[in-house]
């Protein structure tokens, strides 16, 4: 007899398919939940379908009868219709407004449970690791994660990076260990918890000993339907870098450009956007390398993953705490070489990173493994949903939140 289904009861504060960071990690996370439980998720985003339905969503995946959406939202969000005048302040804080929605949505839960009790509580995305989860106060076995937050950055790069950068890398260091002691809701979601999923090394060192036994890496990086990498470089045209991602600070556009000008004859193409703009096109000009920086502003996912198999020979990735990189992921995949900083998720996804040290060996080290890697012909990866769903459910077995796989019975003789 098939064994029934679990079920399983999910937070995911943001989610969307198609999308990158926590919206797309959220999907495909719930997608993954999907091939082997009932899921219902508690989300505070509004259902797409003018008639008030997910199907614009569900309708096109095979999972679809094992996904249930709840909304739950605070007055004044400004993702809800129906809203006069201008959101509420607090509302557009992005973290504040997540702590008090997870309060209702934490009295939502056990509502839920209690009406028909879950055999899994699960919180999936906005999971760090210092800020708990009001999921763990329903009374099922719960699972946190993948959770991010105890990556440091390499803080020699930080320094020559400047005041500012150093001031928010100081404050995001301090708020980290203070919740990591401080804060109850963290401490009593790393206790309920039956399984922690990290995103990186890094995380699971800085949980408190008591959690880390119960800790497993897995990150959240997921990559649906990737296409095939066509680029063919004829020798006399030059080696391409891609970096992607946003224009601030710690995204290291600024060491992506120094490398760019310790590689005579090398291009960059910047997919991205944000407040370091105008700053980075100065220091081009600056660096002579204005002429082989292509600055193509913010691009759709397609766009990138276009540029990923046409147009580039490796990704430069030199960010000092990602706690997963799902552009990684997506290089990955499509047999893109990438070279990032051996730090937080990043090397856990591409198999190895760049040691970061002072800024102006960095840059070496940087160069020479782009050099190093545009010789290389890394096989793609998979990394969609149904491959990475078997290694997940291979931990939750072994946490024994899943029965374990009955062997096929031996046939007997003829």
């Amino acid at each position: 007899m098939t064994p029934a289904r679990p079920r399983i009861l999910a937070f995911a504060y943001d989610i969307e398919p198609d999308q990158g960071s926590e919206p797309g990690a959220g999907w495909s996370g719930v997608r993954m939940l999907a091939g082997f439980a009932d899921v219902t998720v508690v989300t505070r985003r509004r259902p797409p379908g003018e008639n008030g339905t997910w199907d614009d969503w569900t309708s096109r995946i095979p999972e679809a009868g094992a996904i249930h959406f709840v909304n739950v939202r605070l007055p004044g969000d400004p993702t809800w219709p129906g809203n006069t005048g201008r959101p509420a302040r607090w509302s557009r804080q992005a973290h504040f407004g997540y702590m008090a929605w997870m309060v209702v949505a934490g009295r939502a839960a056990r509502r839920l449970h209690a009406e028909r009790p879950y055999d899994l509580a699960w919180h999936l995305t906005w999971a760090n690791a210092w800020f708990g989860s009001t999921l763990a106060t329903v009374p099922a076995p719960f699972v946190l994660g993948p959770i991010g937050g105890g990556v440091g950055p390499p803080w020699r790069l930080v320094l020559a990076a400047g005041p500012r950068a150093t001031a928010f890398e100081i404050v995001r260091a301090i708020a980290r260990d203070v919740a990591r002691w401080l804060n109850p809701l963290a401490r009593h979601s790393w206790s309920r918890a039956r399984l922690i999923l990290v995103q990186n090394r890094e995380t699971l060192r800085w949980l408190p000993a008591s959690a880390r036994g119960k800790a497993r890496v897995f990150n959240n990086a997921t990559v649906v339907d990737s296409p095939s990498r066509t680029r063919l470089r004829a020798d006399a045209d030059p080696p391409v870098a891609l970096f992607a991602g946003r224009l601030i600070g710690w995204k290291g556009g600024h060491i992506a450009l120094k490398t760019l000008a310790a590689l005579p004859g090398w291009r960059l193409i910047v997919c991205g956007d944000g407040p370091m703009r105008q700053a980075l096109g100065r220091l081009a000009e600056e660096l002579a390398i204005a002429d082989r920086v292509e600055f193509r502003g913010w691009q759709t996912r397609d766009e990138v993953q276009r540029v990923m198999t046409k147009e580039a020979d490796a990704l430069l990735f030199p960010s000092f705490h990602d706690e997963a990189g799902l552009t990684v992921a997506e290089a990955v995949a499509v047999g893109l070489p990438v070279v990032c900083l051996d730090r937080g998720g990043p090397p856990v996804i591409a198999g190895g990173g760049v040691e970061p040290a002072g800024e102006r060996e960095t840059v070496a080290r940087l160069a020479r493994a782009l050099t190093a890697a545009v010789e290389s012909s890394p096989e793609p990866r998979p990394l969609d949903p149904a491959t990475r769903r078997l290694e997940l459910e291979g931990l939750l077995r072994s946490a024994g939140l899943l029965p374990q796989e009955q062997e096929e019975p031996a046939a007997g003789p003829a």
